[in-house]
């Protein structure tokens, strides 16, 4: 299954747009051939550009090329991914801890509605943290999007160059893969969009503190640059005044001790967001608010869902639409989430991105977010 990674864009006057992308080993491009993009949308290949660059350590086969195209349906290409036809993605899950051939307890609904429409093979999370590849299941090969645990950037890495050897292509890449699922990555891009944020690298408490104390007055959030512990909400996660420096230093200290070996990448302080109310977490207590997941596939909205409550209404303004789909637009990865929420004064606001790979699906039926994939184009 030929697959071709978008890694620029760029408009020549009066010709068009030019499309940078690498060729895989072995993969041959002709002019007239027929490419589409992950929502179904058709093109064919009309022109190659000379890139004017200078490679010297790059394999023949790695070098870029530029091509151009003609839609077939007026459209741009949507994403970063192109493939050389119309094409079903297959899914790709953590196995049971204790029994490879099944899939882990945490994932069985997902791993049952995906295999009404798509190819499901399983693979074992402990294995390869212990530095082996085991694959159970369906065969599957070409386009994979992985639906299973976080990991970190590293174990991803391997993840993924492990699987490309078997004909295997994750969805998104480590590069990929590392900007959305830490929070540093996105940050810079979306920073007028979400809370003011500052972060340390590594978890040494002083460090920590240090910036705690450069901040602003007010409330803060303290979380890695992945997780918060949101459910250990007073006592690990919640800072009244980052000015009160024994509630800072007692707050950021729990956090730091209880995430342990978990912890990823350093200490980030947000500043806290006066939401829109919408109760209290049954178990831990913790405050919630009206917020909302989105997955973002190839530039566009796949699907949004409440975050908290399985029946509440998504009630957006056409402008607070609009708004979302030019994220999905700006956001530079096949396969997202973001995360939004309502404040008090109504305006919605980013709380966080995430790989698409390994964020939960919250309120949204297992079965409608698999469906999605058909209705984005791709089985024919």
């Amino acid at each position: 299954m030929d697959v071709f990674r978008i890694i620029d864009r760029f408009t020549i006057p009066e010709r068009g747009t030019v499309y940078t992308i690498k060729i895989s080993k072995g993969v041959v491009l002709h002019i007239n051939n027929r490419l589409c993009d992950l929502h179904g949308n058709e093109f064919f290949v009309k022109g190659f550009e000379m890139l004017r660059r200078c490679f010297t350590d790059i394999p023949l086969q790695d070098v870029p090329v530029g091509i151009m195209l003609e839609p077939l349906n007026e459209s741009e290409v949507c994403g970063s991914i192109l493939v050389r036809d119309q094409m079903e993605v297959n899914f790709l899950f953590c196995s049971h801890p204790l029994d490879p051939k099944q899939v882990d307890e945490g994932f069985e609904a997902e791993y049952q509605a995906a295999g009404l429409d798509h190819p499901c093979a399983l693979f074992s999370y402990e294995d390869f943290s212990e530095g082996k590849l085991r694959l159970s299941g369906e065969k599957i090969s070409g386009l994979t999007i992985y639906r299973g645990w976080m990991m970190k950037p590293e174990l991803y890495r391997d993840l993924y160059g492990r699987l490309e050897e078997r004909g295997i292509l994750l969805i998104n890449t480590p590069e990929e893969y590392e900007r959305y699922h830490l929070l540093p990555g996105w940050y810079g891009e979306f920073a007028a969009e979400t809370a003011q944020t500052a972060w340390t690298s590594g978890n040494n408490i002083d460090d920590a503190l240090q910036l705690a104390k450069r901040l602003d007055a007010g409330a803060y959030i303290v979380k890695d640059h992945v997780k918060s512990r949101k459910h250990e909400w007073y006592d690990a996660c919640f800072i009244g005044n980052i000015r009160d420096a024994a509630a800072a230093k007692k707050v950021i200290g729990n956090f730091i001790e209880r995430q342990g070996e978990d912890l990823v990448g350093g200490v980030a302080l947000r500043k806290f967001e006066n939401l829109k109310k919408a109760g209290f977490h049954s178990q831990s207590g913790m405050p919630l608010s009206e917020e909302y997941r989105v997955f973002i596939y190839a530039g566009k909205v796949l699907t949004i869902n409440s975050y908290w409550h399985q029946d509440a209404k998504i009630s957006f303004t056409e402008e607070e639409f609009a708004w979302v789909e030019s994220i999905a637009g700006r956001v530079k990865s096949t396969f997202v989430t973001v995360d939004l929420a309502r404040k008090e004064n109504g305006s919605l606001i980013i709380m966080e991105f995430g790989d698409g790979q390994v964020s939960g699906l919250q309120q949204l039926e297992a079965e409608e977010f698999y469906k999605s994939f058909r209705r984005q184009g791709q089985q024919p």
